[in-house]
């Protein structure tokens, strides 16, 4: 045998085995992943592929929804992102595929799956309008403009607030930084901002407060009109007065809003103030009362003129004002169109005398009358007539509660309430809310009446008359020898023509009988309870064209006996504060 035949025989002897182990490497790798690959510290190596898919799924389900969180500049405040609305999820197929799972002839892989793998980034799948979505909403919650420094006044004592940095979001960068951060990891991962900084530093601030502000607030300001006058002092006008510092400029500013009640009480001696339009009830016919228009202190011109001489010394901080004319918010015109001509519906009710009923029904009745509602306003007896307080001109009271009658501020109102709930019941006015007695009041119509409680019982009515309305109350006050005497009419123009009535009593409730030692006790005759059921029918023509029911529900009034129960022992020194028992009801006297 020649040299070059065992040559060959040689190189083919070695070829074969390199091939045997190639085919042997191949074979032990397979398709699985290398071995020390991880993905989120999720150890994958020596796993299939879907081995590796179902264990990275098991150990990223309670991340993949999580909210991912970041933090912005030195901003104590803390964002998040939800993935859904991100448009943000896990491409498990893709990540594990890049962890290298999957057979392949290349040297390079056989020998990564045989002898290494590394920690593997996950793969991110993005919906982009989502995710830009995400980006704009997290623009508005982080971005925030740099604060100049300004100056604020505690009474007369300035106040400064220091200049501070602004932040606004890289919305461009954020597209990369927040599928980063996914899925949220543990830590607040950082955003991406640029740092605005104020134009005018702390220095500039305290210059201000020295130059500018304490000499603002050192002595009055006098406004004046032709030769009439009146003084602000700075007590009244510094709470309204801010000075910005930015750059070399301090700018100072009033705010007219706040100072307008200031304005309004001061100003009255300067200038006539306008008249809406409405109506008087004049020999039983509405009659327009034209607008007038008025003449007042021009505000566009007050705050300027303010300003103008904040910096000027004590004696010449003299500004003047000019007047406008102001139209009334309510035209003659406006009013004419209304169509009020008519009584639409009215009702009269009788009340016993009593000092506090004339004080607070009458008070009520006088805030009412001359209510005026443009079609598809709403009447609120609460808004109209105001917290019952002494301030507001109304006294103590019988109210109901609890079943029983006890004193308060505004007792009686319900009686304006109740007669101009059926003015606005038979003038065919849609019923928006009313609350009836807990027990009945045999002065009032029996299951039509209302009560009213400050601020959470109210009785409100809508003006679907498709006119105007206008309401006039008479009010009659009450004597020792005769009743008062309230009564509401509804002004309009007539739509329908209102009848009511009423079912017969049901669901009888009889009153118990109350002994009661309480301090204050206060005796009270009983009142069964029942249900009734008002009807009200609407007509035109003499044709009935609808009808509308509500069911009032009374409870049964306690027999209430001060004093202790007859048999039993007296109670010991310092009383007791509850009822003592109660007997089988008797009959109302």
């Amino acid at each position: 045998m020649g040299r070059k035949q065992l040559a060959g025989i040689i190189a083919a002897a070695g070829l074969g085995v390199i091939v045997v182990g190639y085919g042997a490497a191949f074979a032990f790798a397979g398709a699985k992943i290398p071995g020390d690959t991880t993905v989120l510290g999720i150890p994958l190596g020596g796993l299939s592929e879907s081995d590796a898919k179902t264990k990275l799924e098991a150990g990223l389900k309670d991340r993949v929804d999580q909210p991912i969180k970041f933090k912005a500049g030195d901003s104590a405040t803390a964002y998040s992102v939800t993935p859904a609305d991100a448009g943000l999820s896990l491409d498990y197929n893709a990540t594990v595929a890049q962890a290298g799972a999957g057979r392949s002839l290349a040297p390079a892989r056989i020998w990564r799956a045989l002898t290494g793998g590394s920690a593997v980034e996950p793969v991110v799948a993005k919906d982009k309008a989502k995710l830009q979505a995400a980006i704009d909403k997290l623009a508005k919650q982080v971005n925030r403009p740099a604060t100049e420094g300004t100056i604020t006044f505690d009474g007369l004592q300035p106040v400064t607030h220091k200049p501070a940095e602004g932040l606004e979001l890289d919305t461009a960068k954020a597209a990369d930084v927040i599928p980063e951060a996914y899925p949220y990891g543990g830590s607040a991962a950082d955003l991406p901002v640029q740092v605005t900084k104020p134009q005018a530093g702390s220095d500039a601030i305290s210059k201000a407060v020295t130059e500018y502000a304490e000499p603002a607030v050192a002595a009055p300001i006098k406004l004046t009109v032709g030769d009439k006058s009146v003084s602000l002092s700075p007590s009244e006008f510094a709470p309204a007065l801010k000075f910005t510092v930015n750059g070399g400029e301090v700018k100072p500013t009033l705010s007219g809003k706040q100072l307008e009640p200031l304005f309004q009480k001061r100003f009255k001696t300067l200038e006539t103030l306008p008249k809406d339009a409405t109506f008087q009830i004049a020999a039983g016919k509405p009659k327009v009362v034209p607008a007038v228009d008025g003449m007042v202190v021009d505000r566009t011109k007050v705050v300027p003129a303010i300003i103008s001489v904040l910096s000027k010394p004590s004696g010449e901080r003299t500004a003047s004002v000019g007047l406008a004319n102001t139209k009334a918010k309510v035209t003659t015109e406006q009013v004419q169109a209304l169509g009020i001509k008519e009584v639409m519906g009215q009702f009269t009710t009788n009340f016993p005398d009593a000092a506090y009923r004339n004080t607070n029904i009458g008070t009520a009745a006088r805030k009412i009358n001359g209510t005026l509602l443009k079609p598809g306003e709403t009447f609120s007896l609460n808004k109209i007539v105001g917290e019952r307080t002494k301030e507001n001109g109304f006294t103590e009271g019988n109210i109901i509660s609890g079943g029983k009658f006890v004193l308060d501020l505004g007792g009686g109102v319900s009686q304006s309430a109740t007669t101009t709930f059926n003015a606005a019941f038979f003038a065919g006015l849609k019923d928006v809310e009313h609350k009836a007695h807990s027990v009945y009041i045999s002065r009032y119509p029996i299951g039509r009446e209302a009560t009213v409680a400050w601020p959470s019982v109210d009785l409100k009515f809508l003006n679907d008359s498709g006119h105007g309305i206008y309401i006039q109350t008479i009010f009659t006050a009450s004597t020792s020898s005769h009743q008062g005497e309230l009564t509401v009419k509804i002004w309009g123009t007539k739509v329908w023509n209102i009848t009511a009535r009423a079912s017969g009593k049901s669901n009888p409730r009889a009153p118990g009988l109350v002994y009661s030692q309480e301090a204050g006790c206060r005796p009270q005759a009983p009142t069964a309870g029942f249900d009734i059921t008002i009807f009200r029918d609407f007509s035109k023509n003499g044709v009935k064209v609808k009808t509308e029911q509500f069911t009032t529900h009374y409870n049964a009034a306690d027999d209430i006996r001060c004093g202790p129960k007859p048999g039993t022992t007296t109670p010991p020194p310092g009383g007791i504060g509850k009822p003592q028992g109660t007997e089988t009801p008797r009959k109302p006297s």
